[in-house]
């Protein structure tokens, strides 16, 4: 599980209070379930492709709702995945946009490469 920093934790956690004090439960209920019950002790290496490799995941645990829901009894996971690749591409560059984030620059938690200071 990806925790993330206790600085965010803490902005996030208040706007999740924020967020249940107008009334607006099902943003917080996310907010809280997202980030868990404490934050990120100690800042370890994340790389991009852990990150991708994760919202793939994590996409994948999403489509298993639709295939409940529907009670479906077969599917072609291939088409599933090829859903999942485009749309995963497309959140990560949407949501950067969003945040502000230059996606060409790496993270902070980004392993340092061969040679490359630390």
């Amino acid at each position: 599980m990806t925790k993330v920093n206790n600085i965010i934790y803490k902005k996030l956690l208040l706007q999740a209070e924020e967020a249940k004090e107008q009334g607006l439960n099902k943003l917080a209920s996310s907010i809280c379930g997202a980030i868990g019950p404490v934050p990120e002790d100690e800042r370890l290496e994340y790389s991009h492709a852990k990150m991708n490799d994760d919202i793939h995941y994590g996409l994948w645990k999403l489509a298993t709702h639709i295939l409940k829901y529907h009670d479906l009894e077969s599917v072609d996971a291939e088409k599933i995945d090829q859903v999942i690749e485009a749309l995963a591409s497309k959140f990560v560059k949407e949501l950067e946009e969003s945040l502000g984030i230059d996606p060409v620059k790496a993270g902070p938690l980004e392993p340092k490469l061969l040679g490359e200071s630390k």
